[in-house]
């Protein structure tokens, strides 16, 4: 199995260069909050059967992700929204429950770099 690699320390390197050790942080704390809701509603979609709602909600994740090194997470929001839109309605449930155990997963790995910085943050 080939799967992306679950977070790319290099993406918060370049967060830390762009803004520094509070801006990477304030991005974490984004993603965390707005990937969350993303999550919640490409859930709340496939639950009723609302394709384009899965689409809409997937569709962000894949650039917040990304900003953030969250590779799993962005290639599963594209697999997700590209399902969706296609009309692939056997493959999104799978997919949800995917995306949504990779956030949560990806959340605990970034916790512990938001760890990290919020020492030089302070």
């Amino acid at each position: 199995m080939n799967e992306p690699v679950t977070l790319d320390p290099a993406a918060i390197e370049r967060l830390r260069k762009l803004g520094g050790d509070k801006f990477a942080s304030d991005m974490i704390g984004l993603f965390f909050s707005y990937g969350g809701k993303k999550v919640s509603e490409a859930k709340q979609a496939q639950q009723a059967g609302d394709l384009a709602g899965v689409a809409n909600a997937a569709h962000p994740m894949k650039s917040s992700a990304g900003n953030v090194g969250a590779a799993r997470v962005q290639a599963l929001a594209a697999q997700l929204e590209q399902a969706a839109k296609s009309g692939n309605s056997d493959a999104i449930a799978g997919l949800v429950g995917e995306f949504e155990s990779a956030f949560a997963e990806t959340r605990t790995l970034l916790e512990t770099e938001l760890a990290r910085l919020k020492p030089a943050a302070a």
